[in-house]
């Protein structure tokens, strides 16, 4: 934006250019601890880097410096001091013609990167060159003159760092920096924000002035900064919900685990496996450190849930995060068991739900995410229904055998069989209903799906763009799950509005049954599935959806399976059937190889627009999944693993206490599906 203010300005008004001039400094060169944070303008240094920064400064190796207030006095520190140290230069001892020519091979280049002028920068080209013409400093002086220091005219004229806005010089000379594995220091208030993931080793200086780089960098307004990033690091994560600061970054690189990982493998080793990481996986240093303590330890802990974060750039240049959780469901020495569990009428996070699963089972859940698709509260009052209606599961759900909510649409469902075995099926009612209580029952023909009849009972689900179904006579039963909810005897030609929630049901009057249908009770539902799915063997089903994979490729069909149906767009808090809609998204594969894979991609934060179903389904197959489908999208999306939840809720009940960030939180959700293993 600034950048953008800046172009129109000098385009329009063409401003005079100021004449060249460069600021004095206070400061003198005396203690080099002192120096650092004087240089900050701050008393407290709130990320405090200064040993590794002396440590790379004294290195043979190429610098991008960009200028920040006191120019004068920041290339004694970063420039010329340390040039004098890597020649061997003795605190009275000049810096001669002479003696720069013995040594000029040795003596790394410095490139100040200044922008062209605008508005905010009072060191714009001209200045900076007439700066190093015209010092009296002649040891600046001389490195001017030798090449040593080099002043690369960048075309910017936004505040910070922009790549775009480089130049072919300053970018030829990034990858030179970058190839010779040197370093880049930023200096300014903007500092932290103008190098971010830029695949160098850079240092970020200056002070802490505004709100929003405070909740960013985690450290107070007023507060110094003195910050080492690692090549391609973020040391922020999932702004405006964060899970990592930057002054949890320092906290880390500082913590007693880190010490001991690079007493034992290196600490140049060690960042360049945080380097590494950033690049391809985007894990949160704690979470990283723990990793790499794990892997290079002699005793490993072993885990029967392989996690990594995962992350990448999609070919529209939009980048993409979020984490890949894999279980061996045909583990010889651990069998793997699955459950879907509901807190329809008290929902909760998935971590909660792990908890009273627990609670209510014994069996610890190694394993979960969130399940299918309900009718939350804001559906229920944009539709217009009840609050009774709250809660209700729109699409099959079976839990220990029993059917909690038949097939509302054609979409897929996630399968555990009683004997362990997982499988991802279409799943819908058109084959016919049977309906039970007690001993009395009811069949619903298949030839009567979404179709009336006066003679015989007939059916609807949600696959299709009813409004209105013709009722002329018969009783109306509308369903939500396994619940009678109404109960309406219609007249002759009276027409009765088609509810998206739940199957509705239309009997002849002379063959309803008052003793199976009673309003607030509970029904026994057996859909007539296909043969092949074997109803009576499933323990547990959860649909959802779309199919994502079958057969190794994408399958995707949002048409078929109901998604553009008008009652599936009315239960939609987002529009599902968008296929090219990105946002956070979850999706589980099964292998040929007897792999369960969990992808949850993040997004609406810095690092991750998110996903499409179509990009859900690209990065699967990239993992070798052979059959896919998606979950409950957007905010709901959650994937826990040993009780912590791994990807990143773009969401806090409580965003409207700080409009700058807050940490995520799980959304509430209905149902659950997870997993554990037992000993075989």
């Amino acid at each position: 934006m600034t950048g953008l203010i800046n172009l129109i300005f000098d385009d329009i008004f063409e401003p005079q250019k100021k004449e060249p001039h460069i600021l004095s400094s206070d400061f003198f060169f005396t203690d080099w601890n002192l120096a650092l944070v004087q240089l900050t303008g701050s008393h407290y240094l709130g990320i405090d880097n200064r040993d590794i920064l002396f440590n790379k400064l004294q290195q043979p190796v190429p610098r991008i410096y960009y200028p920040g207030r006191y120019i004068k006095f920041e290339m004694e520190l970063f420039v010329l001091q340390p040039i004098r140290a890597i020649i061997n230069l003795g605190l009275e001892e000049e810096l001669t013609e002479e003696r720069l020519k013995e040594n000029i091979s040795s003596i790394p280049k410095v490139y100040l990167f200044i922008n062209k002028y605008h508005l905010y920068n009072p060191y714009y080209f001209n200045a900076v060159k007439y700066y190093l013409e015209s010092t009296y400093d002649k040891e600046v002086s001389l490195l001017y003159q030798y090449g040593v220091i080099q002043i690369v005219k960048t075309t910017q004229y936004c505040v910070g760092f922009h790549l775009y806005q480089l130049g072919d010089e300053g970018l030829k000379i990034l990858r030179e920096v970058k190839n010779s594995k040197g370093f880049f220091i930023s200096n300014g208030q903007s500092a932290a924000m103008m190098t971010d993931i830029l695949e160098i080793d850079r240092f970020h200086i200056g002070k802490i002035k505004r709100e929003l780089i405070s909740k960013i960098m985690g450290i107070p307004i007023g507060s110094g900064f003195i910050q080492f990033v690692p090549a391609a690091v973020r040391t922020a994560i999932a702004y405006p919900t964060p899970i990592q600061t930057s002054k949890d970054f320092e906290r880390a690189i500082k913590s007693k685990r880190f010490k001991n990982i690079a007493d034992r493998i290196g600490e140049d080793k060690l960042f360049n496996l945080i380097s590494k990481d950033a690049k391809i996986n985007g894990t949160p240093i704690a979470d990283l450190l723990k990793k790499i303590e794990s892997d290079t330890s002699i005793k490993k802990k072993k885990s029967f849930v392989k996690t990594n974060y995962v992350s990448g750039v999609y070919n529209d240049s939009m980048p993409w995060s979020g984490v890949l959780a894999e279980v061996d469901i045909n583990s010889t020495t651990k069998k793997w068991n699955f459950a879907a569990h509901i807190s329809i009428n008290d929902p909760k996070p998935v971590t909660e739900q792990a908890i009273d699963f627990y609670n209510a089972t014994g069996k610890k859940p190694n394993i979960a995410w969130n399940g299918g698709y309900i009718l939350n509260p804001e559906l229920v009052g944009k539709l217009g229904l009840s609050e009774a209606y709250i809660g209700s599961p729109l699409g099959l759900l079976i839990i220990d055998g029993q059917i909690v909510c038949p097939p509302l649409f054609n979409k897929p469902a996630f399968i555990v069989y009683k004997n362990g075995l997982l499988k991802i099926k279409h799943v819908n009612s058109s084959n016919g209903l049977k309906i039970v209580n007690g001993k009395e029952s009811i069949v619903f023909e298949k030839e009567f799906y979404n179709k009336h009849s006066d003679r015989l009972p007939c059916y609807y689900d949600l696959n299709n763009d009813f409004d209105e179904i013709t009722g002329n006579g018969n009783v109306i039963i509308r369903l939500a799950g396994v619940t009678v909810k109404e109960i309406i005897i219609t007249k002759k030609n009276e027409k009765v509005k088609l509810i998206p929630v739940g199957l509705t049901l239309s009997i002849p009057k002379k063959l309803f049954n008052e003793n199976i249908f009673v309003k607030k009770h509970l029904i026994k539902i057996i859909p007539l599935l296909n043969e092949k799915m074997e109803l009576e063997k499933i323990n547990y089903a959860v649909e959802a959806g779309p199919m994502l994979v079958d057969n190794g490729k994408a399958c995707i069909d949002m048409k078929n399976e109901g998604w553009k149906r008008t009652n599936s767009i009315k239960t939609q808090a987002a529009r599902l059937d968008f296929t090219d809609m990105r946002g956070p998204k979850i999706a589980v594969g099964l292998t040929s190889g007897g792999k369960l894979l969990v992808l949850a991609i993040n997004g609406r934060i810095r690092e991750s627009v998110g996903a499409t179903h179509k990009d859900m389904a690209d990065i699967l197959i990239s993992y070798g999944v052979n059959k896919a489908m998606g979950f409950d999208p957007g905010g709901s999306t959650t994937l826990v693993v040993e009780k912590k939840q791994l990807n990143i809720s773009p969401y806090n009940k409580r965003y409207e206490e700080d409009i700058y960030s807050l940490s995520p939180e799980a959304r509430f959700v209905a149902s659950s599906i997870l997993g554990w293993h037992e000993p075989v």
